[in-house]
């Protein structure tokens, strides 16, 4: 009994504030009109994915009844939203009824289904060296009255062509990506077939293999690796200047020739050198300067029982071990020592009376390739250094005098006309060539430098009494 008079106070409170229709289904707050309106664009392609979405006061569990007028459902149920396209052209027709209780309504519209734009294909596109031109991107043909729009992947790219009937182009386009397009006619978008890729490819990055000297112009010879490219145009050598980490340009090889260039202002003889290099692309755009590479100079002070070697470390790649070759006179170089790379000295005892020639060497572990797959060089040496033979008078006590030092174009030679009557003067390089020798009585000689490289030399005066060693520099 009380159930009952629950149940029936219940449905009375229902009644002042809803209404429940003929299957049961309560309607809260029912509309005094029921509207059945929904979203349909008014053009599209045939084959065009159309969205139709409900836009009345209807709730979701109201009963809609659909017509979409021919068009395959793509996808959506109930009150949508629809995704729906047609296969064929012309005017088609879009109804919907709606029934929410007693409420019924029903709304009709029109969508105007225009052949798709004809398909064209994307064109264009590939690589170009970085801070090129880029390359140009187009489309095989297009159409008039068509707006074509050319998009990035998913982006648009703000570039837009109007239709001309023939093949268009985007323009040159400088940022890397998958380029695509899109036609667009009275609100119809199709996309054109395949895609144009551009590329940036970045010229290889300058590195130096090894710097050497050149035993036969007694200069330094920098050597970089060649690749098969066509974007490099030419390479850039610099040098250490008299300021630490301080280059300047010294000179422009063209990339087309071998990997090699000869400093013919150096003095390796003299000094340790430090250079880097660069690439210049074929849009004249200069890469950075690749990492230095300094070379070995050896240094010789003839010690009590032998000869003193002091080097600087060579820089530019890791290796494990300085090689020490020695020459007495004009026989054959021999290897006498190997020392650690943290090795920086070495002392040669075991040698005998005579001119004897040292240079360091050091065995890249990969060798260098200046041009493309051929020309292997694996071998750093140092400058080759000369010491005054042992056992020979290098004193001015000797009342020999030789100026000036370094001299430029001539050297002199001053004997103590009282204690020297006739001498023989001798000019000779590191390695034991004699260059120049005559026998003179004078008290004042010359030897004339001005045909010779810039360099180290020894000159050699002989008494009845006594041989006079002296090195000099040719600037």
């Amino acid at each position: 009994m009380k159930k009952s008079i629950l149940l029936s106070y219940f449905i009375c409170l229902i009644s002042l504030f809803a209404t429940i229709d003929v299957v049961g289904n309560v309607l809260l707050n029912p509309p005094d009109t029921l509207i059945a309106n929904f979203y349909l664009p008014e053009n599209a392609c045939v084959q065009q994915q159309v969205t139709i979405e409900y836009t009345g006061n209807a709730p979701q569990n109201a009963t809609y009844i659909w017509d979409f007028g021919g068009a395959v459902i793509i996808s959506g149920s109930g009150q949508g939203p629809y995704k729906v396209k047609w296969e064929t052209v012309g005017l088609k027709s879009v109804s919907l009824t709606v029934h929410w209780g007693s409420l019924v309504a029903d709304t009709t519209k029109q969508i105007h289904i225009q052949p798709h734009p004809e398909m064209f294909h994307m064109t264009g596109g590939g690589s170009y060296p970085a801070g090129g031109n880029g390359v140009e991107v187009g489309l095989s043909g297009s159409q008039v009255n068509v707006l074509y729009k050319l998009r990035r992947g998913a982006e648009y790219t703000g570039i837009n062509v109007s239709g001309t009937g023939s093949p268009i182009s985007f323009g040159l386009q400088t940022i890397p990506g998958s380029y695509n397009a899109v036609a667009y006619s009275t609100a119809c978008l199709w996309e054109m077939e395949g895609t144009a890729v551009v590329e940036v490819i970045n010229p290889p990055h300058p590195f130096i293999c090894m710097v050497t000297f050149d035993t036969l112009a007694l200069k330094n010879k920098v050597i970089w690796n060649k690749t098969e490219t066509t974007l490099i145009s030419q390479v850039n050598i610099y040098k250490e200047t008299y300021q630490n980490e301080i280059y300047e340009k010294i000179a422009e090889v063209p990339y087309a020739n071998p990997g090699i260039y000869l400093d013919t202002n150096s003095f390796p003889l003299v000094r340790s050198y430090k250079y880097r290099i660069s690439f210049v692309d074929t849009n004249n755009h200069q890469s950075d300067k690749s990492p230095y590479h300094k070379t070995i100079h050896l240094n010789i002070d003839a010690g009590i029982y032998g000869f003193n070697l002091i080097w600087n470390h060579y820089a530019g790649f890791e290796f494990l071990t300085y090689n020490i070759y020695r020459k007495i006179g004009t026989d054959p170089y021999v290897k006498i020592a190997s020392v650690a790379s943290n090795i920086d000295s070495y002392t040669d005892f075991y040698v005998t009376s005579g001119v004897v020639t040292y240079y360091i060497e050091v065995v890249r572990p990969e060798p260098c390739h200046p041009e493309f797959k051929s020309g292997d060089y694996s071998t750093i040496v140092s400058n080759i250094a000369a010491a005054a033979p042992l056992g020979i008078e290098q004193n001015q006590q000797t009342g020999v005098i030789v100026y000036p030092n370094p001299a430029k174009d001539k050297v002199f030679i001053v004997m103590d006309s009282r204690v020297i009557k006739s001498f023989r003067i001798e000019l000779f390089q590191p390695n034991g060539q004699i260059l120049f020798s005559k026998e003179s009585m004078e008290s004042r000689s010359e030897i004339d430098l001005s045909s010779l490289s810039s360099g180290v030399y020894f000159i050699r005066i002989s008494t009845e009494n006594s041989i006079t060693v002296k090195k000099i520099i040719k600037e």
